[in-house]
């Protein structure tokens, strides 16, 4: 009997340990119509904005460690494929599009690829 409580309160605490990371993960990023439904970050500021370039103030942002590996995975799950990295510079691309993300320290850059 204590066996299954204690298994079945395992389950529970990683099932709600899930739950949490999903929505902590996935909602903290939007998608952007300007850089084709591209994930930024919520919390990200606009410091700078162009016709084809956005450059955003956010804290988890790193030149030497890129960007968060949960950022990653949102980018992945929303279609976006890594195609290239040079330096701190990452390509995505989905369908024809093409998105260069540049992180640095404290400093995230989208740059749209030329329609």
């Amino acid at each position: 009997m204590l066996k299954k409580i204690v298994t079945v309160t395992i389950a529970g605490i990683l099932l709600m340990g899930a739950v949490i990371f999903y929505f902590v993960t996935f909602f903290a990023y939007i998608p952007f119509a300007k850089f084709s439904g591209f994930p930024v970050p919520k919390n990200a500021k606009l410091v700078k904005e162009k016709e084809r370039v956005d450059i955003y103030d956010w804290s988890k942002a790193s030149e030497e460690n890129g960007i968060p590996s949960g950022y990653k995975l949102v980018i992945k799950s929303k279609g976006w494929k890594e195609r290239s990295q040079e330096g701190a510079s990452t390509y995505y691309e989905k369908g024809n599009k093409i998105i260069d993300l540049i992180s640095q320290t404290n400093e995230l850059t989208l740059i749209k690829d030329k329609d």
